[in-house]
C-alpha cells in the first residue's frame, strides 16, 4: 500500500472515530437535556410546599382548637384524654396527639404543618425510590423526587379545604397524619424485608402492631383505607406462601391488621363514640344495607369524585408520571424477584395487575364516603378533610399509572423509525412538562392568598390576645374579644341561634367568666347578624 493511501485510510479512521464520539456525546447529553424538563413542574411544586411550610408559624387557634387547648389547660393531660374518650368521640390516639400539640402553648400547632409537609414528601420519595431502584429504573432519585413533590403539593394544596387539611390541628391529626404514618410503616416493611438481621425484623413487627393500633384509634376514615390496602396485600402475599421470603411480609401485614383492629375496637366501643352516635342519629338514617341507604351512599360517592375530578390540578400527577415513564423508557426494567410475581404472565394476570390499583382506590374511597354518611348523617360525605385518607393513595396511584403508560408509550416510540422517534419523544415530554407546570401553577394564586390571609390573621389574633390579657390583668372577669375567623372557621359570636360553644371554649382558655364582643368588631359588617340578635348591645 502506498504512503498516500495509508495516510488517507488513517484520516478516514480518525474521522469515523471522531464522528462516533460526537454521536456518543450527543446520545449521552440528549437524555439529560430531556430530563431537565422535570424541573419546571418540580419548581412549582416545591414553591407550593415551601409556601405552606413557611406559613406554619402563622397558625393560631381556630374553632375546635379553642376547646382542645382550653380543656388541656383546665383538666390537665390525663383529665383531657379521659374527658374526650368517655364523653366526646372516643378517638384515643387523637386525644393523645392533641395533648402533645398543646402541651407547650401554641408551639406544637405552629410546627405541625411544617412537619406534615416534610414527612409526607420525604416518605413518598423514600417509598418510590426504593421501589424504582429495585426495578433499576433510570434516574430513580430524580423520578421519585419529582413524583414526591408533585403528589405532596396536590395533597395539601389542590383541594377546597386547604386550611383544614394542613393548618387546622383538629383535622390534620385525624385525617392527614394517619396516611403519613401508613407510608412510613410501608417503608419500614420494605427495609426490614431486605435486611438479614433478625432484630430489624422483630422491631418492624413491633412497630407495625403499635402504629396499627395508633391508626385504628385515630379515626375511622383511614382505618377503612388502610384495611382495604393491607387486606389486599395480605391476600397477594399468601399466594406465594410456599416461598420462604413471603413469611416475613405475611407476618408483618397480619400484625399490622391486628393492631388496627385492636385500635378501632378501642375507638368504636368507647363511651364517647356511643354518645357521638346518639347525637348524630336524631334524624332518620336509612341503613347502608337497604336499597335507599346504598343508593344514597353511591350518589354521594359519585358527587365526591365529580368534585375531585373537576379540579384540573389533580391531573398534574398523571402527566408528571407520564414524563417520568417516558424518560425511563430508553432502558429495560429489571424483572422483579418478588415471590408472588413469578411464573407466567397470562392475560388474566396482566389485567389483574393493571386494574387492581384502580379497584382499590374505588373500594377505599367508597368505604370512606359510606362511613362518613353512616357516622355523621346524610351530609357527612361533605367533610372534605376526611377525603385525604383516600386521596393520598389515589394521587400516588394516578402518578404510577402515568409512569407505566409513559414507559409503555416510550418503548414503542423509541422502537420506531429514528427520524420520527426523536420529534415524537420531544413533543410528548414537552407537552407533559407544559401541562403539569400549568396545572400546578393554577393553584398557586389562591394558596398565596390563603397564606397572606393567615399572616394578617396571626397579627390580628396576637393583638387581640394582648388586649384580652391586659383586661384580665386589670381584674376583669367579663372581657371584650375580637373574633378572627379563617377559612370559614367557627369563632366566638358566629352563631346566634345555638349555644356559642366556640365562645365558651375561648372563655375557658383565657380563664374568664364570659367573652363579649369588642367595640371595634361591633362596628364592622361581620357583626351584623350578632347585633340583630342582640339589639341592646353597643
Amino acid at each position: 500500500m502506498s504512503s498516500s493511501a495509508s495516510a488517507e485510510a488513517e484520516r478516514a479512521t480518525e474521522t469515523s472515530v471522531a464522528h462516533d464520539e460526537r454521536s456518543s456525546g450527543r446520545s449521552r447529553r440528549q437524555p439529560w437535556l430531556w430530563a431537565l424538563l422535570m424541573l419546571p413542574p418540580a419548581i412549582v411544586a416545591v414553591h407550593l410546599l415551601a409556601l405552606g411550610a413557611f406559613a406554619s408559624p402563622a397558625v393560631r387557634l381556630a374553632a375546635d382548637d379553642w376547646c382542645a387547648a382550653a380543656r388541656i389547660r383546665d383538666y390537665g393531660s390525663l383529665g383531657f384524654i379521659d374527658y374526650y374518650y368517655f364523653k366526646v368521640n372516643g378517638r384515643l390516639a387523637y386525644h393523645v396527639g392533641q395533648v402533645l400539640l398543646f402541651a407547650d402553648g401554641l408551639r406544637g400547632a405552629r410546627v405541625l404543618p411544617f412537619v406534615l409537609i416534610v414527612t409526607l414528601t420525604v416518605g413518598i420519595f423514600t417509598m418510590l425510590y426504593l421501589a424504582l431502584r429495585h426495578l433499576q429504573w433510570r434516574w430513580p432519585a430524580a423520578a421519585a423526587g419529582l413524583l414526591a413533590v408533585v403528589v405532596s403539593a396536590l395533597t395539601f394544596f389542590a383541594g377546597n379545604v386547604v386550611y383544614q387539611i394542613l393548618y387546622w390541628p383538629a383535622a390534620t391529626v385525624t385525617h392527614t397524619l394517619p396516611a403519613i404514618l401508613g407510608i412510613w410503616n410501608v417503608i419500614i416493611l420494605m427495609v426490614a424485608a431486605r435486611s438479614p438481621r433478625r432484630w430489624v425484623r422483630v422491631t418492624a413487627v413491633v412497630l407495625a402492631l403499635l402504629m396499627g393500633f395508633v391508626i385504628g384509634s385515630l379515626g375511622e376514615a383511614f382505618f377503612v383505607v388502610s384495611g382495604v390496602y393491607a387486606g389486599t396485600a395480605l391476600l397477594l402475599a399468601l399466594l406465594g406462601w410456599r416461598d420462604r421470603r413471603t413469611r416475613f411480609p405475611i407476618t408483618w401485614i397480619a400484625v399490622w391488621l391486628m393492631g388496627m383492629l385492636a385500635g378501632f375496637a378501642v375507638l368504636y366501643f368507647s363511651p364517647g363514640q356511643r354518645m357521638r352516635t346518639e347525637g348524630t342519629y336524631k334524624h332518620e338514617q336509612p341503613s347502608l344495607l337497604s336499597v335507599r341507604g346504598l343508593s344514597g351512599a353511591v350518589h354521594q360517592w359519585l358527587n365526591t369524585w365529580e368534585m375531585i375530578l373537576s379540579q384540573p390540578a389533580y391531573y398534574a400527577a398523571i402527566v408528571a408520571g407520564l414524563m417520568v415513564g417516558l424518560l425511563a423508557s430508553s432502558a429495560a426494567l429489571r424483572r422483579t424477584s418478588l415471590p408472588f410475581a413469578g411464573g407466567s404472565w397470562t392475560l388474566l394476570r396482566k389485567l389483574l395487575v393493571v386494574m387492581l390499583p384502580a379497584v382499590l382506590v374505588v373500594i377505599a374511597s367508597f368505604g370512606v364516603i359510606a362511613g362518613l354518611r353512616h357516622g355523621y348523617g346524610p351530609n357527612g360525605w361533605t367533610y372534605e378533610r376526611a377525603w385525604t385518607s383516600f386521596l393520598i393513595p389515589a394521587i400516588v396511584t394516578a402518578a404510577l399509572y402515568g409512569a407505566a403508560a409513559g414507559y409503555w408509550l416510550g418503548r414503542r416510540v423509541s422502537g420506531g423509525q429514528r427520524n420520527l422517534a426523536v420529534p415524537a419523544m420531544a413533543a410528548l415530554l414537552g407537552g407533559s412538562a407544559l401541562f403539569s407546570t400549568v396545572w400546578l401553577g393554577s393553584i398557586v394564586p389562591r394558596n398565596t392568598a390563603l397564606v397572606h390571609e393567615m399572616t394578617v390573621r396571626a397579627e390580628a389574633w396576637d393583638t387581640n390576645n394582648e388586649a384580652v390579657e391586659r383586661q384580665i390583668s386589670e381584674g376583669k372577669r367579663i372581657v371584650r374579644f375580637t373574633p378572627t375567623p379563617i377559612a370559614g372557621s367557627t369563632e366566638p359570636f358566629r352563631y346566634t341561634t345555638s349555644p356559642d360553644w366556640a365562645g365558651n371554649c375561648a372563655a375557658v382558655y383565657y380563664g374568664v367568666d364570659q367573652l363579649i364582643p369588642s367595640e371595634e368588631w361591633l362596628s364592622t359588617p361581620a357583626s351584623a347578624a350578632w347585633r340583630e340578635k342582640h339589639p341592646g348591645v353597643r
